[in-house]
């Protein structure tokens, strides 16, 4: 429910549930709302603003090897929409996280886009992980493309090095 803020000019809505929408408890200065990948799921700004310079990349270096282990744990749990990975290749995924990889998430749409721009094919009706890893490896290379697997929501997991020819990795969106 809002009500008007009387006194001032314009007349901007209030909210009367004790609660306002513009402010969340996060400073939002790093982060966007979609995608899955650390920078995006946690906020650096207000994670490392306590953590010494000296201690700042070790942080982040933690901090996406939790992102990373929390959507291979959300893997295991609640309804499934799809087959759920299979636990041999969940233990695949975080011995790839344990060497310093990042697993990301990828929906089919993203990788059908890039399909178009590699000349690969990939079918959005039945998208599987193999065919996703080819354009994976056409659009960004073998060297960065580590494994690949189907999620139980349908988008695909792939782990790929924190690092990329001396730059952080993210998939574009």
């Amino acid at each position: 429910m809002a009500t008007n803020v009387r006194g001032r000019s314009g007349a901007r809505p209030r909210s009367t549930s004790g609660t306002y929408p513009a402010y969340s408890g996060w400073d939002r200065t790093d982060t966007t709302p979609k995608g899955n990948h650390p920078r995006k799921t946690w906020n650096r700004n207000t994670a490392t603003r306590t953590v010494p310079p000296a201690w700042r990349s070790c942080a982040d270096n933690l901090a996406w090897k939790m992102n990373s282990y929390k959507m291979l744990y959300n893997q295991t749990k609640g309804p499934a929409k799809y087959t759920r990975p299979s636990p041999t290749t969940l233990n695949s995924f975080a011995n790839w996280v344990g060497k310093g990889g990042i697993v990301h998430t990828v929906t089919a749409a993203q990788v059908a886009r890039w399909a178009k721009v590699t000349r690969k094919n990939f079918n959005t009706r039945t998208p599987t992980p193999t065919a996703c890893k080819n354009v994976l490896y056409a659009k960004f290379g073998k060297t960065t493309i580590k494994a690949v697997a189907r999620t139980k929501s349908g988008s695909f997991m792939v782990v790929t090095p924190q690092i990329v020819n001396g730059k952080s990795f993210w998939f574009p969106t």
